[in-house]
């Protein structure tokens, strides 16, 4: 069966038909898919009432995965992982590992709560992300929307004036400064040396051929600029790369599975009654093992 691509944004994002992730999909199937991400940026599969097992497999047709880090409070008690046995799933949910609600002074939701800051996922890597895949197992009856921003569509419209400024900067980008940021998440020692940041080009370009900004949350400084310029520049960026124009809302429903180009989007959870409602979403990233290109 055929692709069908049905656009959801007059810049980026679409609905994608055509698959049924229960079974094998094949590499033609996988190429078009590719195709169509390289258009849209964002692709929205409905009814895709998969297991871990199937979305792990699907994830792995387009590279190397991501292993979930050990995390304070997560992964090292008894039963940690008796909802979410593959390590490459992250578990992107208010509840613990037997399937309870966090409560709202753990220190896990106080860390996910950055997640609600404009990010790119694993930018703070310096092997850093192509594709995330959240899978939608128990949504709550209103709000928690995902907010998608187009960062190819937002570096075409910057003044020129700010394209000559920009161009050749380079990034550090740390996980540490997006938790402390919200949420006031303090790492321990452990946790910095096993993610201690990384740097990457401000304009990339993206293999579809489009040029991109490369931000996030995560973004803390500029590579030979005093963070009293950086730190604002920065802002200013991610300020115009989130008009309006250039953001898509997407609304969940159980069962959807959104997938997202980290090369030239940013996204960001929105807030809902954590304490109340169920949420529970699982995310695969696959690494992204070719050479960054920079514009």
């Amino acid at each position: 069966m055929p692709l069908t691509v049905k656009p959801l944004h007059p810049l980026f994002a679409a609905e994608v038909k055509g698959l049924d992730l229960r079974r094998p999909v094949s590499p033609s199937e996988a190429r078009a898919f590719v195709a169509a991400m390289d258009q849209c940026g964002v692709g929205v599969l409905p009814e895709q009432f998969i297991d871990d097992e199937q979305q792990v497999a699907f994830a792995r047709l387009f590279g190397e995965l991501e292993i979930r880090p050990i995390q304070r409070g997560r992964n090292r008690y008894p039963g940690a992982d008796e909802r979410i046995r593959h390590h490459e799933i992250f578990d992107v949910s208010n509840l613990d590992g037997h399937g309870n609600m966090l409560p709202p002074s753990d220190e896990r939701r106080a860390y996910s709560l950055a997640n609600r800051l404009w990010h790119t996922d694993s930018s703070f890597r310096q092997v850093s992300a192509t594709y995330s895949m959240l899978s939608a197992r128990v949504i709550p009856p209103k709000d928690a929307d995902t907010e998608f921003a187009d960062m190819r569509a937002a570096y075409d419209a910057l003044p020129q004036a700010m394209k000559a400024r920009i161009e050749g900067l380079t990034v550090y980008h740390s996980i540490w400064h997006s938790r402390e940021k919200l949420g006031g998440y303090e790492p321990n020692e452990e946790e910095r040396e096993a993610r201690p940041g990384a740097y990457h080009p401000l304009v990339r370009r993206h293999p579809s051929g489009r040029t991109t900004l490369y931000l996030a949350s995560h973004a803390s400084a500029i590579v030979g600029m005093d963070d009293e310029e950086a730190r604002p520049l920065l802002a200013e960026l991610i300020a115009f790369a989130t008009e309006p124009r250039f953001i898509y809302a997407h609304k969940w429903r159980a069962g959807d599975l959104v997938v997202w180009d980290n090369r030239c989007t940013m996204h960001r959870a929105t807030p809902f009654d954590d304490t109340t409602h169920v949420r529970d979403m699982r995310r695969t990233t696959v690494r992204d093992t070719e050479a960054v290109l920079t514009a």
